[in-house]
Protein backbone atom coordinates (compact mmCIF):
# COMPACT_ATOMS: atom_id res chain seq x y z
CA UNK A 1 0.00 0.00 0.00
CA UNK A 2 0.97 3.64 -0.44
CA UNK A 3 1.74 4.81 3.08
CA UNK A 4 3.07 8.32 2.50
CA UNK A 5 3.28 10.76 -0.37
CA UNK A 6 5.12 14.07 -0.69
CA UNK A 7 4.37 16.53 -3.47
CA UNK A 8 6.33 19.65 -4.32
CA UNK A 9 5.54 22.19 -7.08
CA UNK A 10 3.03 20.04 -8.95
CA UNK A 11 0.65 22.32 -10.89
CA UNK A 12 -1.25 24.26 -8.18
CA UNK A 13 0.25 22.34 -5.26
CA UNK A 14 3.22 24.21 -3.80
CA UNK A 15 4.00 21.59 -1.16
CA UNK A 16 2.02 18.81 0.49
CA UNK A 17 2.84 15.75 2.54
CA UNK A 18 0.28 13.33 3.86
CA UNK A 19 -0.21 9.77 4.98
CA UNK A 20 -2.67 7.41 3.36
CA UNK A 21 -4.38 4.64 5.24
CA UNK A 22 -5.56 1.13 4.42
CA UNK A 23 -9.16 0.80 3.30
CA UNK A 24 -11.26 3.31 1.36
CA UNK A 25 -9.76 6.81 1.04
CA UNK A 26 -11.83 9.47 -0.73
CA UNK A 27 -10.69 12.81 -2.18
CA UNK A 28 -13.25 15.61 -2.46
CA UNK A 29 -13.20 19.32 -3.21
CA UNK A 30 -14.98 22.04 -5.12
CA UNK A 31 -15.15 21.88 -8.90
CA UNK A 32 -11.85 23.13 -10.30
CA UNK A 33 -10.05 22.83 -6.97
CA UNK A 34 -7.66 20.24 -8.40
CA UNK A 35 -8.95 16.97 -6.94
CA UNK A 36 -7.12 14.98 -9.59
CA UNK A 37 -3.75 16.42 -8.60
CA UNK A 38 -3.27 13.57 -6.12
CA UNK A 39 -4.16 11.13 -8.89
CA UNK A 40 -1.66 12.87 -11.16
CA UNK A 41 1.04 12.57 -8.50
CA UNK A 42 0.50 8.82 -8.13
CA UNK A 43 0.35 8.55 -11.91
CA UNK A 44 3.92 9.92 -12.02
CA UNK A 45 5.06 7.51 -9.28
CA UNK A 46 3.98 4.46 -11.25
CA UNK A 47 5.75 5.45 -14.46
CA UNK A 48 3.18 7.61 -16.22
CA UNK A 49 4.12 10.11 -18.88
CA UNK A 50 5.62 13.32 -17.53
CA UNK A 51 4.86 16.63 -19.29
CA UNK A 52 6.63 19.89 -18.57
CA UNK A 53 3.30 21.62 -17.88
CA UNK A 54 2.95 19.71 -14.59
CA UNK A 55 5.69 21.93 -13.11
CA UNK A 56 4.25 24.76 -11.01
CA UNK A 57 4.65 28.20 -12.57
CA UNK A 58 7.92 29.77 -11.43
CA UNK A 59 9.40 26.46 -10.21
CA UNK A 60 12.19 24.55 -11.92
CA UNK A 61 11.23 21.00 -10.96
CA UNK A 62 8.26 18.98 -9.73
CA UNK A 63 9.04 16.34 -7.11
CA UNK A 64 6.77 13.48 -6.11
CA UNK A 65 7.95 10.93 -3.57
CA UNK A 66 5.99 7.94 -2.33
CA UNK A 67 6.69 5.39 0.37
CA UNK A 68 5.08 2.02 -0.23
CA UNK A 69 4.74 -0.66 2.43
CA UNK A 70 5.06 -4.12 0.87
CA UNK A 71 3.60 -7.40 2.05
CA UNK A 72 2.73 -10.88 0.86
CA UNK A 73 3.15 -11.97 -2.74
CA UNK A 74 3.68 -8.43 -3.99
CA UNK A 75 6.71 -8.05 -1.74
CA UNK A 76 8.20 -11.19 -3.31
CA UNK A 77 7.40 -10.09 -6.88
CA UNK A 78 8.87 -6.63 -6.33
CA UNK A 79 11.92 -8.06 -4.56
CA UNK A 80 12.64 -10.31 -7.56
CA UNK A 81 12.15 -7.40 -9.98
CA UNK A 82 14.46 -5.09 -8.03
CA UNK A 83 17.07 -7.85 -7.74
CA UNK A 84 17.12 -8.11 -11.54
CA UNK A 85 17.96 -4.37 -11.59
CA UNK A 86 20.60 -4.76 -8.83
CA UNK A 87 18.48 -2.53 -6.57
CA UNK A 88 18.36 -3.43 -2.89
CA UNK A 89 15.07 -3.82 -1.01
CA UNK A 90 15.64 -3.24 2.68
CA UNK A 91 12.85 -4.54 4.87
CA UNK A 92 9.32 -3.90 3.61
CA UNK A 93 9.70 -0.23 2.60
CA UNK A 94 9.96 0.96 -1.00
CA UNK A 95 10.75 4.62 -1.73
CA UNK A 96 9.87 5.81 -5.23
CA UNK A 97 10.85 9.34 -6.32
CA UNK A 98 10.02 11.10 -9.58
CA UNK A 99 11.33 14.49 -10.69
CA UNK A 100 10.05 16.43 -13.69
CA UNK A 101 12.03 19.47 -14.83
CA UNK A 102 10.47 22.55 -16.38
CA UNK A 103 12.27 21.69 -19.62
CA UNK A 104 10.36 18.40 -19.82
CA UNK A 105 13.09 15.97 -18.77
CA UNK A 106 12.35 13.60 -15.91
CA UNK A 107 14.26 11.17 -13.73
CA UNK A 108 13.15 8.43 -11.36
CA UNK A 109 14.76 6.58 -8.47
CA UNK A 110 13.72 3.50 -6.52
CA UNK A 111 15.32 3.21 -3.09
CA UNK A 112 17.77 5.93 -4.24
CA UNK A 113 18.85 3.89 -7.32
CA UNK A 114 18.12 5.48 -10.72
CA UNK A 115 15.72 3.59 -13.00
CA UNK A 116 14.28 4.25 -16.44
CA UNK A 117 10.68 5.28 -16.99
CA UNK A 118 10.00 1.92 -18.66
CA UNK A 119 11.38 0.11 -15.60
CA UNK A 120 9.29 2.31 -13.30
CA UNK A 121 6.20 1.48 -15.37
CA UNK A 122 6.88 -2.25 -14.88
CA UNK A 123 7.16 -1.69 -11.15
CA UNK A 124 4.02 0.47 -11.19
CA UNK A 125 1.96 -2.33 -12.72
CA UNK A 126 2.63 -4.36 -9.55
CA UNK A 127 2.14 -1.46 -7.14
CA UNK A 128 -1.06 0.18 -8.38
CA UNK A 129 -3.94 0.11 -10.85
CA UNK A 130 -5.30 3.51 -11.91
CA UNK A 131 -8.74 3.85 -13.46
CA UNK A 132 -10.14 7.04 -14.87
CA UNK A 133 -8.99 9.77 -17.18
CA UNK A 134 -5.29 8.92 -17.17
CA UNK A 135 -3.44 6.66 -19.56
CA UNK A 136 -2.27 4.14 -16.93
CA UNK A 137 -5.40 1.98 -17.29
CA UNK A 138 -4.97 -1.73 -17.51
CA UNK A 139 -8.16 -2.12 -19.56
CA UNK A 140 -6.56 -0.20 -22.42
CA UNK A 141 -3.70 -2.64 -22.90
CA UNK A 142 -3.90 -4.87 -25.97
CA UNK A 143 -3.75 -8.04 -23.87
CA UNK A 144 -6.22 -6.85 -21.23
CA UNK A 145 -9.07 -9.10 -22.36
CA UNK A 146 -6.94 -12.24 -22.43
CA UNK A 147 -5.34 -11.57 -19.05
CA UNK A 148 -8.65 -10.68 -17.38
CA UNK A 149 -10.55 -13.67 -18.71
CA UNK A 150 -7.77 -16.09 -17.76
CA UNK A 151 -7.67 -14.68 -14.24
CA UNK A 152 -11.44 -14.80 -13.89
CA UNK A 153 -11.45 -18.41 -15.08
CA UNK A 154 -8.43 -19.38 -12.96
CA UNK A 155 -6.45 -20.61 -15.96
CA UNK A 156 -3.01 -20.04 -14.44
CA UNK A 157 -2.14 -23.78 -14.21
CA UNK A 158 -3.32 -24.50 -17.79
CA UNK A 159 -1.27 -21.58 -19.08
CA UNK A 160 1.73 -22.96 -17.21
CA UNK A 161 1.30 -26.38 -18.84
CA UNK A 162 0.97 -24.77 -22.25
CA UNK A 163 4.12 -22.72 -21.58
CA UNK A 164 6.06 -25.90 -20.84
CA UNK A 165 4.84 -27.48 -24.08
CA UNK A 166 5.73 -24.34 -26.03
CA UNK A 167 9.26 -24.33 -24.62
CA UNK A 168 9.70 -28.00 -25.55
CA UNK A 169 8.39 -27.34 -29.05
CA UNK A 170 10.70 -24.40 -29.63
CA UNK A 171 13.68 -26.43 -28.43
CA UNK A 172 12.80 -29.31 -30.78
CA UNK A 173 12.25 -26.94 -33.72
CA UNK A 174 15.55 -25.17 -33.10
CA UNK A 175 17.42 -28.50 -32.89
CA UNK A 176 15.75 -29.67 -36.11
CA UNK A 177 16.76 -26.51 -37.93
CA UNK A 178 20.33 -26.72 -36.63
CA UNK A 179 20.57 -30.34 -37.72
CA UNK A 180 19.20 -29.68 -41.19
CA UNK A 181 21.62 -26.81 -41.72
CA UNK A 182 24.49 -29.04 -40.58
CA UNK A 183 23.48 -31.89 -42.86
CA UNK A 184 23.06 -29.53 -45.81
CA UNK A 185 26.82 -28.94 -45.80
CA UNK A 186 27.76 -32.41 -44.63
CA UNK A 187 28.93 -33.62 -48.06
CA UNK A 188 31.39 -30.72 -48.29
CA UNK A 189 32.64 -31.21 -44.74
CA UNK A 190 32.65 -35.01 -44.59
CA UNK A 191 36.33 -35.51 -45.53
CA UNK A 192 37.41 -32.85 -43.06
CA UNK A 193 35.29 -34.35 -40.27
CA UNK A 194 36.49 -37.89 -40.98
CA UNK A 195 40.17 -36.79 -41.07
CA UNK A 196 39.81 -34.86 -37.81
CA UNK A 197 38.05 -37.78 -36.09
CA UNK A 198 40.74 -40.24 -37.26
CA UNK A 199 43.58 -37.95 -36.20
CA UNK A 200 42.11 -37.44 -32.74
CA UNK A 201 41.38 -41.14 -32.33
CA UNK A 202 44.98 -42.01 -33.23
CA UNK A 203 46.28 -39.39 -30.78
CA UNK A 204 44.52 -41.17 -27.87
CA UNK A 205 44.13 -37.97 -25.91
CA UNK A 206 44.01 -38.13 -22.11
CA UNK A 207 42.80 -35.32 -19.86
CA UNK A 208 45.64 -33.90 -17.71
CA UNK A 209 48.34 -35.46 -19.89
CA UNK A 210 50.02 -32.16 -20.72
CA UNK A 211 50.86 -31.39 -17.10
CA UNK A 212 52.27 -34.90 -16.51
CA UNK A 213 54.46 -34.75 -19.64
CA UNK A 214 55.78 -31.32 -18.70
CA UNK A 215 56.96 -32.61 -15.30
CA UNK A 216 58.59 -35.71 -16.80
CA UNK A 217 60.31 -33.66 -19.50
CA UNK A 218 61.79 -31.30 -16.92
CA UNK A 219 63.15 -34.26 -14.90
CA UNK A 220 64.85 -35.84 -17.91
CA UNK A 221 66.30 -32.58 -19.20
CA UNK A 222 67.92 -31.73 -15.82
CA UNK A 223 69.16 -35.16 -14.70
CA UNK A 224 72.74 -34.06 -13.88
CA UNK A 225 71.68 -31.08 -11.84
CA UNK A 226 69.03 -33.10 -9.99
CA UNK A 227 71.64 -35.81 -9.17
CA UNK A 228 74.04 -33.18 -7.81
CA UNK A 229 71.40 -31.58 -5.60
CA UNK A 230 69.94 -34.87 -4.33
CA UNK A 231 73.39 -36.31 -3.56
CA UNK A 232 74.34 -33.18 -1.62
CA UNK A 233 71.18 -33.44 0.44
CA UNK A 234 71.80 -37.15 1.12
CA UNK A 235 75.40 -36.49 2.20
CA UNK A 236 74.36 -33.80 4.67
CA UNK A 237 71.79 -36.09 6.14
CA UNK A 238 73.65 -39.40 6.55
CA UNK A 239 77.34 -39.30 5.57
CA UNK A 240 80.43 -37.76 7.15
CA UNK A 241 81.29 -36.68 10.70
CA UNK A 242 78.88 -33.81 10.63
CA UNK A 243 75.86 -35.55 9.06
CA UNK A 244 72.53 -34.33 10.40
CA UNK A 245 71.24 -37.82 11.13
CA UNK A 246 74.28 -38.65 13.29
CA UNK A 247 73.94 -35.36 15.17
CA UNK A 248 70.27 -35.95 15.89
CA UNK A 249 71.03 -39.50 17.12
CA UNK A 250 73.78 -38.17 19.44
CA UNK A 251 71.44 -35.51 20.81
CA UNK A 252 68.76 -38.11 21.43
CA UNK A 253 71.28 -40.32 23.28
CA UNK A 254 72.33 -37.41 25.51
CA UNK A 255 68.68 -36.66 26.30
CA UNK A 256 68.21 -40.29 27.33
CA UNK A 257 70.79 -39.89 30.11
CA UNK A 258 69.50 -36.45 31.10
CA UNK A 259 65.88 -37.66 31.28
CA UNK A 260 66.98 -40.29 33.79
CA UNK A 261 68.04 -37.45 36.11
CA UNK A 262 65.20 -35.04 35.18
CA UNK A 263 62.01 -36.59 33.73
CA UNK A 264 60.86 -33.20 32.41
CA UNK A 265 63.26 -33.72 29.47
CA UNK A 266 61.22 -36.72 28.30
CA UNK A 267 59.20 -34.58 25.89
CA UNK A 268 62.38 -33.19 24.25
CA UNK A 269 63.67 -36.75 23.96
CA UNK A 270 60.48 -37.86 22.18
CA UNK A 271 60.70 -34.91 19.75
CA UNK A 272 64.32 -35.78 18.89
CA UNK A 273 63.31 -39.36 18.23
CA UNK A 274 60.62 -38.19 15.81
CA UNK A 275 63.21 -35.99 14.07
CA UNK A 276 65.62 -38.91 13.80
CA UNK A 277 62.97 -41.13 12.22
CA UNK A 278 61.96 -38.38 9.77
CA UNK A 279 65.59 -37.70 8.80
CA UNK A 280 66.23 -41.42 8.28
CA UNK A 281 63.12 -41.67 6.05
CA UNK A 282 64.22 -38.65 4.02
CA UNK A 283 67.66 -40.20 3.56
CA UNK A 284 66.09 -43.45 2.36
CA UNK A 285 63.88 -41.57 -0.16
CA UNK A 286 66.89 -39.64 -1.49
CA UNK A 287 68.85 -42.86 -1.89
CA UNK A 288 66.03 -44.48 -3.84
CA UNK A 289 65.69 -41.35 -6.01
CA UNK A 290 69.43 -41.34 -6.81
CA UNK A 291 69.44 -45.02 -7.72
CA UNK A 292 66.56 -44.51 -10.16
CA UNK A 293 67.83 -41.22 -11.61
CA UNK A 294 69.41 -42.00 -14.97
CA UNK A 295 69.68 -39.96 -18.11
CA UNK A 296 67.38 -41.42 -20.80
CA UNK A 297 67.68 -39.56 -24.13
CA UNK A 298 65.29 -41.96 -25.84
CA UNK A 299 62.55 -41.42 -23.25
CA UNK A 300 63.12 -37.66 -23.40
CA UNK A 301 62.80 -37.67 -27.19
CA UNK A 302 59.58 -39.68 -26.96
CA UNK A 303 58.09 -37.27 -24.42
CA UNK A 304 59.06 -34.19 -26.44
CA UNK A 305 57.57 -35.77 -29.55
CA UNK A 306 54.30 -36.40 -27.69
CA UNK A 307 54.22 -32.83 -26.39
CA UNK A 308 54.76 -31.49 -29.92
CA UNK A 309 51.88 -33.63 -31.20
CA UNK A 310 49.53 -32.29 -28.54
CA UNK A 311 50.64 -28.72 -29.25
CA UNK A 312 50.17 -29.18 -33.00
CA UNK A 313 46.63 -30.56 -32.59
CA UNK A 314 45.66 -27.67 -30.34
CA UNK A 315 47.03 -25.12 -32.83
CA UNK A 316 45.44 -26.86 -35.80
CA UNK A 317 41.94 -27.16 -34.36
CA UNK A 318 42.11 -24.14 -32.04
CA UNK A 319 40.92 -26.09 -29.02
CA UNK A 320 42.46 -27.14 -25.73
CA UNK A 321 42.98 -30.82 -24.87
CA UNK A 322 39.73 -31.10 -22.90
CA UNK A 323 37.86 -29.35 -25.73
CA UNK A 324 39.41 -31.71 -28.30
CA UNK A 325 38.29 -34.73 -26.24
CA UNK A 326 34.71 -33.35 -26.17
CA UNK A 327 34.89 -32.56 -29.89
CA UNK A 328 35.79 -36.18 -30.63
CA UNK A 329 32.38 -37.26 -29.40
CA UNK A 330 30.65 -34.53 -31.44
CA UNK A 331 32.54 -35.57 -34.56
CA UNK A 332 31.45 -39.20 -34.16
CA UNK A 333 27.81 -38.11 -33.70
CA UNK A 334 27.90 -35.78 -36.70
CA UNK A 335 29.49 -38.41 -38.91
CA UNK A 336 26.95 -40.99 -37.80
CA UNK A 337 24.11 -38.54 -38.44
CA UNK A 338 25.50 -37.64 -41.82
CA UNK A 339 25.79 -41.25 -42.90
CA UNK A 340 22.14 -41.72 -41.90
CA UNK A 341 20.94 -38.26 -42.95
CA UNK A 342 17.44 -39.29 -43.96
CA UNK A 343 16.79 -41.24 -40.76
CA UNK A 344 18.32 -38.53 -38.58
CA UNK A 345 16.16 -35.81 -40.12
CA UNK A 346 13.03 -37.92 -39.87
CA UNK A 347 13.62 -38.62 -36.18
CA UNK A 348 14.24 -34.92 -35.50
CA UNK A 349 11.15 -33.98 -37.49
CA UNK A 350 9.08 -36.50 -35.56
CA UNK A 351 10.17 -34.86 -32.32
CA UNK A 352 9.04 -31.50 -33.73
CA UNK A 353 5.68 -32.97 -34.82
CA UNK A 354 5.14 -34.56 -31.43
CA UNK A 355 6.00 -31.32 -29.59
CA UNK A 356 3.74 -29.33 -31.93
CA UNK A 357 0.93 -31.82 -31.35
CA UNK A 358 1.30 -31.37 -27.59
CA UNK A 359 1.25 -27.58 -28.02
CA UNK A 360 -1.90 -27.74 -30.12
CA UNK A 361 -3.63 -30.02 -27.63
CA UNK A 362 -2.87 -27.75 -24.70
CA UNK A 363 -3.74 -24.61 -26.70
CA UNK A 364 -7.04 -26.21 -27.72
CA UNK A 365 -7.79 -26.96 -24.07
CA UNK A 366 -7.12 -23.32 -23.21
CA UNK A 367 -9.41 -22.19 -26.03
CA UNK A 368 -12.26 -24.43 -24.83
CA UNK A 369 -11.91 -23.20 -21.26
CA UNK A 370 -11.78 -19.59 -22.43
CA UNK A 371 -14.92 -19.89 -24.53
CA UNK A 372 -16.81 -21.44 -21.64
CA UNK A 373 -15.52 -18.75 -19.27
CA UNK A 374 -16.31 -15.98 -21.78
CA UNK A 375 -19.97 -17.00 -21.90
CA UNK A 376 -20.21 -17.24 -18.12
CA UNK A 377 -18.37 -14.06 -17.21
CA UNK A 378 -20.01 -11.94 -19.91
CA UNK A 379 -23.33 -12.59 -18.15
CA UNK A 380 -21.96 -12.14 -14.63
CA UNK A 381 -20.10 -8.87 -15.28
CA UNK A 382 -23.08 -7.47 -17.24
CA UNK A 383 -25.28 -8.28 -14.26
CA UNK A 384 -22.84 -6.60 -11.87
CA UNK A 385 -22.88 -3.40 -13.98
CA UNK A 386 -26.61 -2.79 -13.42
CA UNK A 387 -26.45 -1.53 -9.83
CA UNK A 388 -23.53 0.71 -10.86
CA UNK A 389 -25.71 2.96 -13.01
CA UNK A 390 -25.27 0.98 -16.23
CA UNK A 391 -28.65 -0.77 -16.28
CA UNK A 392 -28.75 -1.13 -20.07
CA UNK A 393 -25.06 -1.88 -20.52
CA UNK A 394 -23.77 -5.14 -21.92
CA UNK A 395 -20.23 -6.47 -21.75
CA UNK A 396 -18.95 -9.43 -23.74
CA UNK A 397 -15.71 -11.38 -23.81
CA UNK A 398 -15.11 -12.61 -27.36
CA UNK A 399 -12.53 -15.35 -27.97
CA UNK A 400 -11.10 -15.45 -31.50
CA UNK A 401 -8.05 -16.99 -33.22
CA UNK A 402 -5.05 -14.74 -32.87
CA UNK A 403 -4.48 -14.79 -36.64
CA UNK A 404 -0.76 -15.56 -36.65
CA UNK A 405 -1.15 -17.87 -39.66
CA UNK A 406 -2.27 -20.89 -37.66
CA UNK A 407 -1.49 -24.22 -39.32
CA UNK A 408 -4.17 -26.89 -39.23
CA UNK A 409 -3.54 -30.31 -37.74
CA UNK A 410 -3.55 -31.93 -41.20
CA UNK A 411 -1.04 -29.43 -42.54
CA UNK A 412 1.27 -30.03 -39.59
CA UNK A 413 1.17 -33.82 -39.43
CA UNK A 414 1.33 -34.89 -43.04
CA UNK A 415 0.25 -34.30 -46.61
CA UNK A 416 2.26 -31.11 -46.98
CA UNK A 417 4.91 -30.60 -49.62
CA UNK A 418 6.71 -28.03 -47.49
CA UNK A 419 10.08 -28.92 -46.03
CA UNK A 420 10.17 -29.84 -42.32
CA UNK A 421 11.93 -26.55 -41.49
CA UNK A 422 9.28 -24.58 -43.39
CA UNK A 423 6.56 -26.48 -41.56
CA UNK A 424 8.28 -25.78 -38.23
CA UNK A 425 8.52 -22.07 -38.99
CA UNK A 426 4.86 -21.94 -40.01
CA UNK A 427 3.85 -23.89 -36.90
CA UNK A 428 5.86 -21.55 -34.67
CA UNK A 429 3.89 -18.58 -35.97
CA UNK A 430 0.67 -20.10 -34.65
CA UNK A 431 1.83 -20.48 -31.05
CA UNK A 432 1.73 -17.36 -28.90
CA UNK A 433 3.04 -17.09 -25.36
CA UNK A 434 -0.47 -17.66 -23.95
CA UNK A 435 -1.96 -19.89 -26.66
CA UNK A 436 -3.55 -19.18 -30.02
CA UNK A 437 -6.38 -16.88 -28.91
CA UNK A 438 -7.16 -13.20 -28.89
CA UNK A 439 -9.77 -12.02 -26.36
CA UNK A 440 -11.63 -8.79 -27.03
CA UNK A 441 -13.82 -6.95 -24.53
CA UNK A 442 -16.90 -5.54 -26.25
CA UNK A 443 -19.18 -3.03 -24.54
CA UNK A 444 -22.31 -1.00 -25.11
CA UNK A 445 -24.00 1.31 -22.65
CA UNK A 446 -27.14 1.88 -24.69
CA UNK A 447 -30.00 -0.50 -25.60
CA UNK A 448 -30.24 -1.32 -29.28
CA UNK A 449 -26.59 -0.48 -29.92
CA UNK A 450 -24.26 -3.35 -30.82
CA UNK A 451 -21.29 -3.85 -28.50
CA UNK A 452 -18.00 -2.47 -29.74
CA UNK A 453 -14.42 -2.58 -28.42
CA UNK A 454 -14.46 -1.22 -24.88
CA UNK A 455 -11.31 0.86 -25.35
CA UNK A 456 -12.86 2.80 -28.22
CA UNK A 457 -16.30 3.75 -26.93
CA UNK A 458 -16.38 3.76 -23.12
CA UNK A 459 -16.16 7.10 -21.34
CA UNK A 460 -13.86 7.60 -18.38
CA UNK A 461 -16.70 7.06 -15.90
CA UNK A 462 -17.98 3.98 -17.73
CA UNK A 463 -14.49 2.53 -17.95
CA UNK A 464 -13.98 3.02 -14.23
CA UNK A 465 -17.27 1.34 -13.36
CA UNK A 466 -16.53 -1.58 -15.67
CA UNK A 467 -13.20 -2.01 -13.93
CA UNK A 468 -14.93 -1.70 -10.57
CA UNK A 469 -17.21 -4.59 -11.51
CA UNK A 470 -14.23 -6.63 -12.76
CA UNK A 471 -12.17 -5.86 -9.67
CA UNK A 472 -15.06 -7.04 -7.51
CA UNK A 473 -15.15 -10.29 -9.47
CA UNK A 474 -11.38 -10.64 -9.08
CA UNK A 475 -11.36 -9.71 -5.41
CA UNK A 476 -9.76 -12.95 -4.25
CA UNK A 477 -7.23 -13.13 -7.11
CA UNK A 478 -6.13 -9.52 -7.68
CA UNK A 479 -2.45 -9.01 -6.86
CA UNK A 480 -2.40 -5.17 -6.89
CA UNK A 481 -2.56 -3.55 -3.46
CA UNK A 482 -3.56 0.00 -4.49
CA UNK A 483 -6.57 0.75 -6.71
CA UNK A 484 -7.22 4.34 -7.71
CA UNK A 485 -10.59 5.38 -9.20
CA UNK A 486 -11.14 8.75 -10.85
CA UNK A 487 -14.52 9.66 -12.39
CA UNK A 488 -16.06 6.40 -11.15
CA UNK A 489 -19.18 8.37 -10.15
CA UNK A 490 -19.50 10.35 -13.38
CA UNK A 491 -23.18 10.74 -14.34
CA UNK A 492 -24.67 8.81 -11.40
CA UNK A 493 -26.41 9.66 -8.16
CA UNK A 494 -28.85 8.40 -5.53
CA UNK A 495 -29.05 4.63 -5.03
CA UNK A 496 -26.56 4.00 -7.84
CA UNK A 497 -23.98 6.17 -6.14
CA UNK A 498 -24.58 4.31 -2.90
CA UNK A 499 -24.16 0.98 -4.72
CA UNK A 500 -20.86 2.18 -6.23
CA UNK A 501 -19.69 3.29 -2.79
CA UNK A 502 -20.61 -0.03 -1.21
CA UNK A 503 -18.75 -1.86 -3.97
CA UNK A 504 -15.69 0.32 -3.33
CA UNK A 505 -15.90 -0.28 0.40
CA UNK A 506 -16.14 -4.03 -0.09
CA UNK A 507 -13.04 -3.97 -2.29
CA UNK A 508 -11.25 -1.92 0.37
CA UNK A 509 -11.50 -4.73 2.92
CA UNK A 510 -8.44 -6.39 1.38
CA UNK A 511 -6.61 -3.54 -0.35
CA UNK A 512 -6.12 0.20 -0.38
CA UNK A 513 -8.61 2.24 -2.45
CA UNK A 514 -8.22 5.90 -3.40
CA UNK A 515 -11.33 7.39 -5.00
CA UNK A 516 -11.79 10.94 -6.33
CA UNK A 517 -15.49 11.73 -5.97
CA UNK A 518 -17.99 14.59 -6.05
CA UNK A 519 -20.81 12.55 -4.51
CA UNK A 520 -21.48 12.75 -0.75
CA UNK A 521 -23.08 9.27 -0.78
CA UNK A 522 -19.71 7.77 -1.75
CA UNK A 523 -17.62 10.08 0.44
CA UNK A 524 -19.69 9.14 3.50
CA UNK A 525 -18.79 5.47 3.09
CA UNK A 526 -15.03 6.08 3.25
CA UNK A 527 -12.79 5.18 6.15
CA UNK A 528 -10.55 8.19 5.46
CA UNK A 529 -11.39 11.55 3.87
CA UNK A 530 -9.07 13.99 2.08
CA UNK A 531 -10.09 17.37 0.72
CA UNK A 532 -8.46 19.59 -1.90
CA UNK A 533 -8.93 23.31 -1.27
CA UNK A 534 -8.02 26.03 -3.77
CA UNK A 535 -7.04 29.46 -2.47
CA UNK A 536 -5.64 32.72 -3.81
CA UNK A 537 -2.84 34.16 -1.69
CA UNK A 538 -0.56 36.99 -2.72
CA UNK A 539 -1.95 36.96 -6.23
CA UNK A 540 -1.09 33.24 -6.68
CA UNK A 541 -3.52 30.35 -6.79
CA UNK A 542 -2.54 27.36 -4.67
CA UNK A 543 -4.17 24.05 -3.87
CA UNK A 544 -3.89 22.37 -0.49
CA UNK A 545 -4.56 18.74 0.33
CA UNK A 546 -5.83 18.31 3.87
CA UNK A 547 -7.35 15.56 5.97
CA UNK A 548 -10.95 16.00 7.02
CA UNK A 549 -12.32 14.48 10.24
CA UNK A 550 -15.03 14.94 12.84
CA UNK A 551 -17.36 17.93 12.36
CA UNK A 552 -15.26 19.16 9.44
CA UNK A 553 -16.26 16.02 7.58
CA UNK A 554 -19.96 16.72 8.28
CA UNK A 555 -19.49 20.23 6.91
CA UNK A 556 -17.71 18.92 3.79
CA UNK A 557 -20.54 16.46 3.10
CA UNK A 558 -23.07 19.28 3.58
CA UNK A 559 -21.13 21.41 1.10
CA UNK A 560 -21.19 18.55 -1.37
CA UNK A 561 -24.96 18.29 -0.88
CA UNK A 562 -25.82 21.97 -1.20
CA UNK A 563 -22.73 23.90 -2.20
CA UNK A 564 -21.66 26.88 -0.10
CA UNK A 565 -25.24 27.44 1.13
CA UNK A 566 -25.16 24.70 3.78
CA UNK A 567 -28.19 24.81 6.07
CA UNK A 568 -29.32 22.98 9.16
CA UNK A 569 -31.18 20.64 6.82
CA UNK A 570 -28.11 19.76 4.77
CA UNK A 571 -26.02 19.37 7.91
CA UNK A 572 -28.65 16.95 9.26
CA UNK A 573 -28.62 15.08 5.96
CA UNK A 574 -24.82 14.91 6.10
CA UNK A 575 -24.99 13.41 9.60
CA UNK A 576 -27.54 10.88 8.40
CA UNK A 577 -25.19 9.89 5.57
CA UNK A 578 -22.36 9.43 8.04
CA UNK A 579 -24.51 7.44 10.47
CA UNK A 580 -26.20 5.22 7.87
CA UNK A 581 -23.14 3.13 7.03
CA UNK A 582 -22.53 2.31 10.70
CA UNK A 583 -25.31 -0.28 10.65
CA UNK A 584 -23.69 -1.86 7.61
CA UNK A 585 -20.55 -2.69 9.47
CA UNK A 586 -18.42 0.30 8.53
CA UNK A 587 -14.84 -0.18 9.72
CA UNK A 588 -13.76 2.18 12.52
CA UNK A 589 -12.01 5.35 11.48
CA UNK A 590 -8.34 5.55 12.38
CA UNK A 591 -6.55 8.79 13.30
CA UNK A 592 -4.32 10.54 10.77
CA UNK A 593 -0.56 10.61 11.17
CA UNK A 594 0.23 13.53 8.90
CA UNK A 595 -1.30 16.50 7.24
CA UNK A 596 -0.26 18.92 4.48
CA UNK A 597 0.87 22.43 4.24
Amino acid sequence: MLERIRIKDLALVEEAELSLEPGLNVVTGETGAGKTLLVQAIHLLVGGKADADVVREGATVTIVEGEFRLAGENAKRIGELLASWSVELEGDALIVRREVQSGGRSRATVNQSPVTQAALRRLGEILADLHGQHEHQSLLRADAGLELLDRLAGLGPERGHYGEALAAYREAAAEHERLEQSLATFAERRDYLAHAALELDQARLVAGEEERLEIESARLRHTDRLRELAAGAFERLSEGDHAALGGISAAAHACDHAAALDPSLGEARATLEEARIAAAEAARQLADYLSALDADPVALESIESRRELLSRLQRKYRRGIEELIAWQSELRDELASGEDAEGTLERAHERVREAARECRDRAAKLTRRRRTAAAEWSVRVTRDLRPLGLAAARLEFVVEPEGRGTATADESTGGSSATPVAESAREAESFGLAGVDRVSILFTANPGEPPRPLQKIASGGELSRVMLALKSALEDQDRVDLLLFDEVDSGIGGSVAHAVGERLRKLARHRQILCVTHLPMIAALASHHLRVVKRVEGGRTTARIERVRGDERIEELARMLAGDRATDTTLRQARELMDAPESGGRPPRTPSRAGSR
